[in-house]
């Protein structure tokens, strides 16, 4: 059901819950468009949002302007003295953005504020990147191009299966309920047990191709609502960011 929803300005693709704990309010979106004429171009963009204590809070507090975006995503927690978020994007770059808490200097206190700085770029490749991904210990990031190239070592398949027959663009494990993955193409939630996979959910409400999933990482955020499991989606065609709970979740709540 949904909670909220915030209409992006380009094609959303990629959607991220902050898992650090002074943090985990704060969600990042980013979008990628191909503007046409005499000469293609790849803009993007990564918009921060505030996700409140109260039912279907979603503000947008930050928009930076970037080249066309194709994956994002926060450094896993760990010693790190803050939050990162690495992008890859149209133009072949990895970059990494850290997220500064503003402070209230007539107060003479933190305020609960943020901001997203550049901290450093690479240029990876001539060719696209098109995801990334943190090692647990946030000491290096892997990234895929566009020219299907990608760096593996000791990679196991523990199960395949045909879910549907969209292209899958993202997954995201509930670290709460590890047997539970959300994907797309679809909003499919499947609950693996054992041997047995079973889709228990589909979101639809987006009515197009689904690029970007989250988990949110903590489940008491909204106080008096019991631990409703939190989901956030975007679309790349309706350009729409929708955060909801799932039905399968018995304290799920309603607006």
């Amino acid at each position: 059901m949904d909670v909220a929803r915030c209409y992006l300005e380009g094609n959303a693709d990629a959607v991220e819950f902050c898992p650090h704990d002074a943090c985990r309010h704060v969600l990042a979106a980013s979008t990628y468009t191909l503007q046409e004429g005499d000469r293609l171009s790849r803009a993007g963009s990564i918009s921060l949002f505030n996700v409140g204590a109260e039912l279907g809070q979603l503000d947008l507090f930050q928009r930076i302007e970037t080249a066309g975006i194709f994956d994002i995503k926060w450094n896993p927690v760990g010693d790190s003295v803050s939050p990162l978020l690495a992008q890859v994007d149209a133009d072949g770059y990895l970059r990494i953005h850290g997220l500064e808490s503003c402070s209230d200097e007539a107060q003479g206190m933190e305020c609960l504020c943020f901001s997203l700085k550049e901290i450093t770029d690479e240029k990876i490749s001539p060719s696209m990147c098109l995801f990334l991904d943190w090692n647990p210990s946030a000491t290096s990031i892997t990234v895929g191009l566009s020219d299907f190239s990608i760096r593996e070592s000791q990679l196991e398949t523990i199960e395949m299966w045909n879910a549907h027959d969209f292209e899958v663009w993202t997954t995201s494990f509930d670290i709460h309920q590890p047997q539970l993955l959300v994907f797309t193409n679809g909003f499919s939630i499947v609950n693996i047990n054992g041997d047995k996979t079973e889709v228990i959910e589909t979101y639809s409400k987006h009515e197009s191709l689904a690029y970007g999933a989250d988990w949110h990482t903590d489940k008491s955020l909204h106080e008096g609502k019991g631990n409703s499991t939190l989901v956030v989606t975007c679309s790349f065609y309706d350009r729409l960011l929708r955060i909801w709970t799932p039905e399968s979740d018995s304290q799920g709540f309603s607006i």
